[in-house]
């Protein structure tokens, strides 16, 4: 039932939100002290993995802008406090239910508690998520900003970077600070990066470096199996001296039949500490593509549906491949040049 009045809802609030705009008092921002323990909002009441993983390059900017400063999120549901737990700056999460209808009391309940407090600066995570506008509105912040205002110069087309190119306008910073953005990280420690290794030792003998797939994705962005079993066949045809691991969604499913060695875990930390201990990981736009380029790992993102300048893993070697204009054959000559090359 709330599933269907999901479109209807999603009208009403875009009609509401569209007047919202960004604090008129920007000339007041250079009042707060750069260095004192400012409290900054960040809203992205979003459950699923990718989402919330794309939202870390703009906690790294608030943490370089505002060294001292303290960071509360508003996300769905539990994954947060997991990706999240090295980020030893961000001291609260509200971590509202994944079906706020189904949930209404709690939803309630953890929304007035975020509403009373005070903040001083209040940013969306998301500039197209209407529940991020509205937050950000209720919210009893000094500044509130929603988007770059009435300039667009050079404003990237990449879902993490929109919200950094946002607080940066506001805070009127000089364009060549506009060009080099964070990247996601989930700041996995020697520890985690440690286990990885060992625990890709207890799959493989030998000391072979090891390539990561991820073979599944929801919807129209899954490959099909087809497509996957040649491309599997290419990848051993032409890595022999490497490992081939692929890694298994919480779906516990396959493309290429689990003919590959492969890992299975649910824990997320875990997933990022093996592939942080592989060469290159090969998936398509999924929660595990964004996991992946959360590491240190080149991320190779297959895209088929969704726009790669808009999800794409960036920074480092990380590249997109749209597999609708490219030949297997020639995407192997990119996982070639991103291991050997550069």
């Amino acid at each position: 039932m709330f599933t269907k009045l999901n479109p209807l809802k999603n009208k009403i609030f875009k009609v509401l939100t569209g007047s919202f705009r960004n604090s008129k008092r920007i000339n007041l921002i250079k009042i707060l002290p750069k260095d004192s323990e400012i409290k900054v909002l960040i809203t992205r009441p979003n459950h699923r993995l990718g989402n919330q993983l794309l939202i870390t390059p703009l906690v790294q900017e608030v943490k370089e802008q505002f060294p001292n400063c303290k960071i509360h999120l508003i996300v769905n549901g539990n994954l947060s406090f997991i990706l999240l737990s090295k980020y030893h700056y961000v001291e609260t999460i509200y971590n509202l239910p994944k079906k706020p209808f189904n949930n209404i009391l709690d939803y309630l309940k953890k929304s007035i508690s975020l509403i009373s407090n005070k903040y001083d600066i209040a940013i969306m995570g998301c500039e197209d998520s209407n529940s991020s506008k509205i937050f950000v509105k209720l919210s009893r912040a000094k500044f509130k900003i929603y988007n770059s205002g009435t300039t667009n110069f050079n404003k990237p087309e990449h879902i993490a970077k929109i919200p950094i190119y946002n607080l940066r306008r506001f805070l009127n910073l000089s364009e060549d600070f506009n060009h080099n953005y964070p990247k996601l990280s989930i700041k996995l420690c020697s520890q985690e990066i440690e286990k990885g290794n060992q625990l890709i030792k207890t799959l493989f003998n030998g000391n072979k470096k090891t390539i990561c797939i991820f073979t599944f994705a929801t919807g129209a962005k899954c490959h099909r199996e087809k497509w996957w079993l040649e491309f599997y066949k290419e990848l051993k045809t032409e890595f022999t001296d490497f490992n081939i691991l692929e890694i298994l969604p919480f779906e516990n499913v396959s493309q290429i039949n689990f003919k590959s060695t492969h890992f299975y875990s649910k824990n997320l930390r875990e997933i990022a500490s093996i592939i942080e201990n592989s060469v290159v990981f090969i998936g398509a736009d999924s929660g595990i593509m964004h996991l992946s380029a959360s590491t240190n790992t080149t991320t190779i993102g297959l895209f088929n549906v969704t726009r790669p300048k808009t999800y794409e893993p960036y920074g480092d070697k990380n590249k997109s491949i749209n597999t609708n204009s490219i030949k297997i054959t020639q995407i192997i000559k990119k996982i070639k040049e991103a291991i050997f090359y550069n």
